[in-house]
């Protein structure tokens, strides 16, 4: 039987036997860097970090040449993605920050903002850790929300700086905030390339350049986070949530709910209390 991978992972070494192979496909990866030096490449730009520098990594980009000098010394934090996007607190923000991360990959911060970053590395691990604590999978979200928003707290004043220098960023930002309205009764991904004025094809090529997904991948993603977050409220009925997401029947619903979540509306709303 396959090891299930974990979800948060906090350690010194990338050489770690809890780290799976596909890492950086599959997980946002943050190094903060206490001593020696290291670099990789990210679209034939190589990127180079030091001490107090913060190194952010985002899934599905493709990250060449990683190297660490012989006196590397680091904390990791790797989040899973579904994890992550399953818990962004605010979606405007959510894009800003996928935006900044995606064009400054290393930050350096002050001694204040580095432990700040590393306590919320800690308090994460020592979260997922408990798994004898009876509301885990609840409190393991909460700390994923508080993590992002000490993130963007620290990167605040550079990220509201962050101007838009290409076109293809300018596309994918506009597609994202495009999901964000939209996505609860739109998801194909012919009617946002429509809204932008380019083809399907093309819109595809953008996102998957800018960040390594398909458009029809992000609609998918932020269809799901919206999905769970109606499932999640007990005050809704099914009906009311298929209406909600303008599905021709409940029946459509359900089938769309068992293919993307691999579980039932109902099985979904049975397990809410289950550990993670």
């Amino acid at each position: 039987m396959k090891k299930q991978e974990n979800e948060i992972i906090v350690v010194k070494s990338l050489d770690n036997e809890n780290i799976p192979t596909d890492f950086q496909k599959n997980y946002f990866t943050h190094i903060i860097c206490h001593h020696g030096t290291g670099q990789f490449r990210l679209n034939n730009t190589v990127y180079k970090f030091s001490p107090n520098d913060i190194v952010i990594l985002i899934p599905s980009l493709q990250i060449d040449d990683i190297l660490f000098s012989p006196d590397f010394e680091a904390t990791y934090l790797l989040i899973s993605f579904g994890l992550m996007s399953n818990n962004n607190p605010d979606i405007g923000w959510g894009i800003k920050g996928f935006m900044f991360s995606k064009d400054n990959p290393v930050v350096s911060l002050s001694e204040t903002d580095k432990e700040r970053c590393l306590r919320n590395f800690f308090l994460l691990k020592e979260k997922y850790e408990d798994t004898y604590h009876r509301f885990r999978k609840e409190i393991v979200n909460l700390q994923v929300q508080i993590f992002v928003m000490e993130m963007w707290h620290i990167f605040n004043e550079k990220m509201e700086k962050r101007i838009l220098s290409n076109e293809k960023g300018s596309i994918f930002e506009k597609f994202l905030q495009l999901v964000q309205m939209h996505c609860m009764q739109q998801r194909e991904v012919e009617f946002y390339s429509n809204k932008l004025c380019i083809t399907p094809k093309y819109l595809s090529e953008v996102c998957k350049k800018t960040s390594g997904k398909t458009s029809s991948e992000w609609i998918q993603n932020y269809t799901t986070q919206n999905l769970i977050m109606l499932l999640r409220n007990r005050d809704l009925s099914f009906t009311e949530i298929a209406d909600t997401m303008n599905f021709s029947s409940q029946s459509f619903f359900s089938r769309y709910v068992s293919k993307t979540l691999g579980v039932t509306p109902s099985q979904f709303r049975l397990r809410l209390n289950d550990s993670i």
